[in-house]
């Protein structure tokens, strides 16, 4: 279900508080929806973000809908890779475009997709998590003003770090947690998998 905050001044808003926290300039692009009436969908890039090496992504268009878990509140998803390759960046944007209103995009959830993301990597799943960076209380109020009263407009962010499809079917058969608890690199996209004796 829309929530009506698809306006330009909320992406905008948007984007300025996400570059304010990054202290860099982003890079945009659209990303085409499942269903093109529920809204846009756009990644938002970092490159050399937090640091030379990495680049971080973040979505707009999730909090555009509405889950009954979220509450009143919003939700959108970032990442964060050690990575020259720009499209890691967008991976969160394109699971929202493709499962946007099918799934509750919750913490501790798993999502996989049939093919790897990315070219190089033979990572095909992302798991949801607290965001790599720190963003305050990991909430953003997009919120503007209506009649000159301020509209709340929270907008939560959940981290999303790309697994490979056996470390997917280890959570869905022990839970997140269990995944969780693993000792591998949350940043490196073209890690090997965990090996199935350490499970």
């Amino acid at each position: 279900m829309m929530s009506g905050h698809g306006t330009r001044d909320r992406f905008g808003r948007y984007c300025e508080l996400l570059d304010s926290l990054t202290g860099a300039t982003s890079v945009i692009s659209d990303v085409e929806p499942r269903v093109i009436g529920d809204g846009p969908v756009r990644a938002i890039s970092y490159i050399g973000t937090p640091e030379p090496g990495y680049v971080t992504g973040f979505t707009y268009g999730l909090s555009l809908s509405r889950h009954a878990d979220w509450g009143e509140r919003g939700c959108e998803l970032s990442i964060t890779v050690r990575s020259g390759d720009v499209e890691w960046a967008q991976v969160p944007a394109r699971v929202v475009a493709a499962l946007r209103g099918i799934c509750p995009f919750n913490p501790g959830q798993v999502l996989g997709y049939k093919e790897p993301y990315v070219g190089g990597s033979f990572m095909s799943s992302i798991v949801l998590a607290e965001p790599a960076l720190e963003l305050g209380a990991g909430s953003l109020d997009l919120g503007g003003e209506e009649g000159g009263a301020k509209v709340p407009d929270v907008v939560e962010i959940f981290g999303a770090y790309p697994i490979h499809s056996s470390e997917r079917e280890f959570a869905y058969l022990r839970g997140f947690n269990a995944l969780w608890g693993l000792d591998w690199d949350r940043f490196d996209p073209t890690r090997a998998p965990v090996a199935e004796s350490s499970w």
